[in-house]
């Protein structure tokens, strides 16, 4: 299951699990919140830490994994190199193709060396044309012709040998697996000596920013906006702050709670104290603030 969808579901689930001990149609955060808003303090809530990006990462090519260059854990950047698959049946490939295209090469400046003295040849026999045969003028023009034809067809071979290194060197490339954003390594899938392919992830890549998930009570719907401040508390460490990104566009029908995304300004200090997934207790900002702000 997706991260993002596994966040929504525990926020509304553990939603939905405390409005069964209420009144029913009455969400117990509804109830919180009221007693919040009476006492002059600001709605508290319920949210699930969730990462902006996430990843398995596959190769595009099966092989067998020959180097993880990376452990659980380890912060890596856009670019680097992860893994690396056994590289020598695409580094032979690669030197098969590079002696063809130099055969291709060798070819082609031969044939153009041929095509420049055929024209040199058609060029005397035009100039003593006057005393010399019909069929001599005539040979060295068609000389002239299948010269140029056979360049055509080298340069043609050519191309098609320039275009197979390079296939060769993409495909020497896809050995090296690099990450494709910046971010922390959050599982491994294989290790050295395993096969993998493009269904077969080998590391789990996690970005570093971070989105608070979290459900709002349909009492408050209408006093949440895009913009909004939040707050998140964790133990021994000032409250961190957040905005308000996203709010979805329908209340879910069992717990009559809005969806709602906000991104959160994290220390990097305190990263390793608010992991993916961790539940934490939300505080809703005054909207008052953000009054201008539209719902998406």
């Amino acid at each position: 299951m997706h991260p993002f969808v596994r966040g929504a579901a525990v926020v509304l689930s553990l939603a939905a699990h405390t409005g069964r001990a209420q009144e029913p149609g009455r969400p117990p955060t509804a109830e919180l919140s009221r007693t919040a808003q009476a006492a002059g303090t600001s709605p508290r809530l319920v949210g699930v830490v969730s990462a902006t990006r996430s990843l398995d990462v596959l190769p595009q090519i099966e092989g067998r994994l020959e180097q993880l260059k990376v452990r659980l854990g380890d912060r890596v950047e856009a670019g680097q190199v992860l893994a690396q698959l056994d590289a020598r049946t695409h580094q032979l490939e690669l030197t098969a193709r590079q002696a063809r295209l130099k055969a291709a090469e060798a070819e082609h400046s031969r044939f153009v060396i041929l095509l420049e003295q055929a024209r040199q040849l058609l060029v005397r026999e035009q100039r003593i044309r006057e005393h010399s045969a019909a069929e001599a003028l005539e040979k060295a023009e068609h000389g002239v012709a299948l010269a140029s034809a056979d360049v055509d067809l080298a340069k043609a071979r050519l191309v098609e040998a320039q275009a197979q290194v390079s296939l060769a060197l993409e495909s020497l490339e896809y050995t090296r697996i690099r990450a494709p954003f910046t971010g922390v390594v959050s599982e491994e899938y294989l290790q050295p000596g395993m096969m993998t392919g493009a269904s077969i992830p080998i590391v789990r890549l996690v970005g570093e920013e971070r989105l608070l998930r979290f459900a709002i009570p349909e009492s408050l719907v209408s006093s949440v906006r895009g913009g909004q401040a939040v707050q998140v508390r964790i133990d021994g460490a000032a409250p961190l702050q957040g905005v308000v990104e996203r709010l979805s566009p329908e209340l879910d029908a069992t717990s009559r709670h809005l969806k709602a995304e906000a991104r959160l300004t994290i220390p990097p200090e305190l990263r390793g104290r608010l992991p993916i997934g961790a539940i934490v207790p939300v505080e809703l900002g005054s909207s008052s603030a953000h009054a201008s702000g539209k719902r998406p």
